[in-house]
Formats: C-alpha cells, structure tokens, sequence
C-alpha cells in the first residue's frame, strides 16, 4: 500500500513538473552555426545569472559556474539542460519567459541588473544545447569581450530601433542596416558615430534619453547594459 502511494506520488509529481515546463509561445530560433561555450555562452550565464546563481549564492539551489550545477534536473522544471534538446530544456523557457512566474533574470527594481536576455542571446543558448551542450571540466577563465558590430551591435540596434528607423524610409534618414549607415548617421545629426569618442557621438546621447532637441527623449532610452555596451564599442574604435 505504502509503495503504491510513493509511486503514485511520483507520477503526480512528474506530471505537475511536464505540465509547468510546457512552453508557453514560441521559442526565439536557435543560431544557425556553430557556437563556442567559453566565449559565448558562458559570458552570458556570468553576467545575467551567476549573480544570483553562483559561489555566493544559490537561488533555489541552482547554479550555473559549474557543469555539475548547470545540469542539475530541478525539483519544479525538470531538466535545466537536455543536451541536442533545448526546447525542453528548463532554462531556455525560463530565460525565454514562458513559465509562468519564472522569467529569468527576474524582473526588478535596478535598472541594468535584470534586463531580459535578448532573442540572439537566447538563439545561441539553444544552438549551443542542441550542439550537445559541452562544457570544459575545471573552472572557466573569461575572455576579454571583442566587441563588434554584427555580432554585437547590430542585433541591440534591431530590436529596440528597427522598427523606426529601417530602410529609407527611416525616421530622421536614419536607419540601422549596416555599420555604413549608422556610422554615417541621419538628416538631424549628419554622423551618428563618432569612433573613440562617445562623449560626442549623438547615437549615445540619444540612446542614453538625454537628446533634450526630440520629442519625449527618455522613449528613446535603452536599457542601462545596452547603453555600456554601445559606449564600449565607439570607444573600441566602433569595429566592424
């Protein structure tokens, strides 16, 4: 009697688990090419996640610096990675918010600190779970980030600015195409870009919400990390 309750106990229990893990919408596509892990997606999970999953701290007894975390199955979602299946795997849905009440990075109050992952972000965290997910033994040493426009700007620019300033039909002449035309700027501005000086390059000011000469500037105001992120590449020399 006693180990039919267990056993039925445990089924209930898998079934709760399936049903809260199940998608909610639908999954950004993973990256069509080959993803590499320490300079990837280990950057990722050490900048969005280890703060709050990491040697310090370990909320809901997850953690991501080490393999053996990272792959624990979790006692709500089941699997947090399923090597060649990211789909089901807990984290992709959670970094994706489509568990219920389990967005990841949480939402909150500090600007920088919580911004959602973005659709590229989590394109590469699913080629990379479907690739295998293979992670190095031993401690993982952080590259020194090379930032670029393609692999870095570009997509940030698509996702907030694209919708206005595409083509040209953009808003201002400006548009986010190519490397050429944001460097090139708009009808406003003339350059937008001013390489190694972001103190005087208008793209900056306008993504920083501080373009007093537009109407409602803190509209155009990006997420504090996206803001480093464009100031790190104008002072980098805004390559390529």
């Amino acid at each position: 009697m006693k180990f039919t309750l267990i056993v039925a106990s445990l089924t209930a229990f898998s079934a709760y688990a399936a049903e809260s893990t199940k998608p909610t919408g639908t999954l950004p596509p993973a990256a069509n090419r080959k993803v590499d892990f320490v300079g990837e997606i280990y950057p990722i999970f050490h900048e969005a996640c280890i703060r709050c999953h990491g040697p310090e701290k370990q909320k809901g007894k997850y953690r991501m610096d080490t393999r053996e975390g990272a792959f624990k199955v979790t006692s709500d979602h089941g699997p947090a990675i399923v090597p060649k299946d990211s789909a089901k795997s807990a984290i992709v849905l959670m970094m994706a918010g489509q568990i219920d009440e389990m967005l990841m990075p949480p939402p909150g109050g500090k600007a920088g600190e919580s911004d959602p992952l973005t659709a590229e972000q989590i394109g590469l965290i699913r080629a990379w779970i479907d690739q295998g997910a293979e992670w190095p033994s031993g401690p993982i040493a952080l590259r020194k980030k090379s930032i670029g426009f393609a692999s870095h700007i570009q997509p940030v620019l698509k996702q907030f600015c694209a919708e206005c300033h595409t083509g040209a039909s953009g808003q201002g002449g400006f548009h986010v195409d190519s490397l050429t035309s944001v460097l090139s700027g708009g009808e406003s501005y003339g350059r937008a870009v001013i390489p190694k000086d972001s103190g005087h390059s208008p793209l900056l000011t306008i993504v920083s919400g501080k373009d007093e000469d537009i109407p409602k500037p803190e509209k155009h105001r990006l997420p504090d990390k996206t803001v480093k992120l464009i100031r790190d590449w104008i002072q980098a020399g805004a390559p390529e």
